[in-house]
């Protein structure tokens, strides 16, 4: 054809370049997908049979993508072509006069957007996609020996299915640039995709929080975002990724068997859009697509370490076989370069330089790398060992104190308020040090140090660290000395974790810190440290029972009681305390024969040793009455909650919070026995002290809205029971969520109230025609 022939552009839709043998629609399909625009052919028998799948396929996908197909009329074709409704209105190109070159230069100009004369531009890169969370800016050209890679995760990935999502594996050896390559994919795609989001999904626990948080303003901006249900928050984004297109969804290190669980279990929810999973693990299920990703070769690895250094390292007149050596050693793996680069760049060093260093640390590197446990070449762990023995004392504390924490963000202010102890790890003897390099800085400094290393990326208040670093870190730690690091980040979690975890005001910390919380105190209970890691799992385990998360939060409350029961004897006032959080779950979850016996176990401890009026006491014979209610025994369960009101009166004062726990429960039994005339005060003075209290948006403000309501609309007094109903409602799905337990209850009751308003409306006013 003229056009290849002699301006260069490539024809993709000729038939008989399509491979013998194959099944003809899959090759149509791929080059469809891939293709910019589309010339349609029209001659003296228009287009020929509509019928034609291709003609069908080609016209529809083009229209749907918004990408131009144009008509070509061609000699012979008639002077009004009878074209389909998909091309009736689109400009054509008229070469029914013959293949002249005006005619070529106006089909160019369709194909290409340039007109022939129009001089020519370097080719720009993706605008990236419209909305994105993308945890890395595109680095272009430095992504050395991955074309073939992100050609066939194109491809792949470009497919249709009009069931589920196209879901893609990108599978290796760690470090080997499973998540830099999905992210230099998600750049490049950026006219391919809407949105483009990015999860971690390293647990089942990451990858529910990871999607939640897809739902805040600056992303998907959905309502549910507000919500404290994080069940709530992820069926919407689910919901979202249901009724949307034109997405690209990058689920990133799902490398165990439990997260690679979680991420199947979410797959057949999601439709028409794309999935791509970072993963170590290479056994997937069928119809997951799977690309295997290896390393770099010799060649690819040393022009990344020249390019990437160039103008910010020492040069000298053997940098290319220098380079190569450096990158022979590092054996090709991305992620073991770009530390090599950044080090040699944050120095302005030789490759020389680098090599020197290294060789002479290399014994000792090689003395705590353990192939079957880190998986990792031994150049690995010397590129990091070279980076780490430039970091100050505090910068190297940082990141080994980072970790025994979860790969997920972390909180910077949870290292700077821990001062005293990133202090008291940077003298840790682990490592020689000149005396020249001790500095006095602080522990944002320290961070800073850290990000310039490429050792850590900042963003906002949090910064990660990559996984790999992390183990490889913690194999670094001799065996001997890795307790006193995990008991140090023990500490560091639990001084930043805030109290009370059931208060919702707490939880913009507890959301971001829980991760790291549920893995520190994983790693020192089977380190053996009981202290405070009983303390820190009750607390976590107390934020995952407010939020509904019972069967996460059961297994710790049980733990923490055979950690105080083994430490303190089952006697103690803390095994008590124990024995009341599992008691109440197991009330909650209506498990009120196992309860019972705890409670009174609980209640009979510190009865004997803080004796009948503290305070503890009264919260025991609260948990009690209230199970005594359920199972309908209100006569023993009332001298109970008195007593209990009586001990917080007398220890805290009228109007404290505790006092209108305890007013609010009384009251619910005096109704429940027909005494609403005694229950209404009651009732009324624990909304006045907790509205006081918390204000006039917290949950336990709704708990007593509610309750009140409830009195109300028993004694018929309906006009003012809405009002307050409908703000019980909001302040709980806006605090505890939608779907929240609560907010459940709260909203069963108001849709009981209006059935009994349109109830009594319709109901005739003359008794008298009452009769049947």
């Amino acid at each position: 054809m003229a056009l290849r022939d002699q301006r260069g552009l490539k024809v993709w839709l000729d038939e008989w370049e399509l491979p013998p043998g194959r099944p003809w629609q899959d090759e149509l399909d791929t080059i469809v997908r891939t293709v910019r625009s589309a010339a349609v052919l029209v001659g003296r028998d228009g287009l020929g049979p509509w019928e034609l799948p291709e003609m069908r396929t080609l016209l529809t996908q083009m229209v749907r993508r918004e990408l131009p197909v144009i008509p070509v009329l061609l000699p012979g074709a008639p002077e009004v072509p009878d074209l389909p409704v998909l091309l009736a209105e689109n400009t054509y190109v008229d070469l029914r006069g013959g293949i002249i070159k005006e005619g070529l230069d106006r089909l160019e100009w369709g194909i290409t957007g340039k007109r022939p004369t129009e001089k020519e531009e370097p080719a720009q890169e993706s605008a990236g996609p419209k909305i994105h969370n993308l945890p890395f800016l595109p680095i272009g050209d430095l992504l050395k020996g991955r074309d073939e890679d992100l050609r066939r995760l194109e491809a792949s990935l470009q497919g249709r299915s009009e069931a589920t999502a196209i879901t893609q594996t990108l599978h290796g050896l760690g470090g080997i640039g499973k998540t830099r390559l999905a992210t230099e994919y998600a750049w490049r795609s950026g006219d391919r995709y809407d949105a483009t989001l990015f999860v971690r999904a390293e647990s089942p626990e990451a990858l529910r929080s990871g999607l939640a948080n897809l739902a805040r303003h600056n992303l998907l901006d959905l309502p549910e975002y507000e919500a404290k249900a994080e069940a709530e928050t992820v069926d919407a984004v689910l919901r979202w990724l249901r009724d949307n297109t034109r997405w690209l969804l990058i689920l990133d290190n799902v490398d165990t068997e439990e997260a690679a669980r979680a991420v199947r279990e979410i797959l057949p929810q999601l439709q028409r859009g794309h999935v791509l999973i970072t993963a170590r693990r290479k056994d997937w299920p069928v119809g997951i697509r799977k690309q295997p990703l290896g390393t770099l070769s010799l060649d690819e690895a040393t022009q990344f370490l020249l390019d990437r250094t160039q103008g910010e390292r020492a040069s000298a007149k053997d940098d290319t076989g220098q380079a190569r050596h450096l990158a022979e050693i590092l054996d090709g793996l991305p992620l073991a370069l770009e530390q090599a680069a950044a080090y040699i760049v944050h120095h302005q060093v030789s490759f020389a330089s680098y090599l020197s260093d290294w060789g002479r640390e290399r014994e000792n590197v090689l003395g705590w790398h353990d192939e079957n446990l880190m998986q990792y070449p031994a150049s690995v762990a010397t590129t990091w060992q070279t980076t780490f023995r430039q970091l100050s004392p505090k910068a190297a504390a940082v990141l080994r104190l980072t970790a025994f924490l979860a790969p997920d963000p972390i909180p910077a202010a949870m290292f700077e308020a821990g001062e005293s102890i990133v202090e008291e790890a940077a003298v840790e003897p682990l490592q020689e040090r000149e005396q020249s390099l001790v500095v006095e800085r602080t522990t944002r400094d320290a961070l800073s140090e850290l990000a310039a290393y490429s050792m850590v990326t900042r963003k906002g208040e949090t910064f990660t660290v990559h996984r790999i670093v992390q183990e490889v870190l913690c194999a670094q730690i001799p065996d001997e000395r890795r307790k006193e690091w995990i008991e140090r980040a023990l500490r560091l979690v639990n001084d930043f974790s805030p109290a009370p975890p059931n208060d919702v005001r707490t939880w913009p910390v507890w959301d971001i810190l829980r991760p790291h919380a549920a893995v520190i105190v994983g790693r020192a209970d089977a380190a053996g440290i009981g202290n405070p890691t009983a303390r820190l799992m009750s607390e976590l385990a107390l934020l995952l029972k407010t939020k509904s998360l019972f069967a996460e939060a059961e297994p710790m409350m049980r733990r923490v009681l055979e950690i105080d029961e083994a430490a303190f004897g089952p006697q103690h006032p803390e095994v008590a305390t124990d024995l009341n959080n599992l008691a109440s779950l197991l009330l909650a979850t209506n498990r009120y024969a196992e309860a019972e016996p705890m409670i009174r176990r609980a209640l009979e401890i510190d009865e004997a040793i803080l004796g009948a009026q503290d305070p503890n006491v009264a919260i025991h014979l609260n948990i009690l009455s209230q199970l005594l209610m359920a199972t309908g025994r209100l006569a023993e369960a009332e001298p109970m909650m008195r007593h209990a009101l009586e001990i917080d009166e007398a220890a805290f004062g009228p109007q404290r919070p505790n006092v209108a726990i305890r007013l609010s429960n009384l009251a619910a039994l005096l109704q429940a026995t027909n005494r609403q005339a005694e229950a209404e005060p009651m009732m009324r003075r624990a909304l006045e002290i907790d509205e006081a209290a918390f204000g006039p948006q917290h949950p336990e403000v709704a708990r007593d809205l509610n309750n009140l309501a409830q009195l109300l609309q028993a004694t018929n007094r309906l006009a003012e029971v809405e009002p307050m109903m409908r703000r019980a409602l909001e302040i709980f799905e806006r605090s505890l969520g939608h779907d929240h337990p609560s907010t459940q209850t709260v909203r069963a009751n108001l849709a009981g109230l209006l059935d009994e308003i349109a109830s009594k409306s319709k109901s005739p006013s003359n008794p008298e025609e009452t009769t049947a």
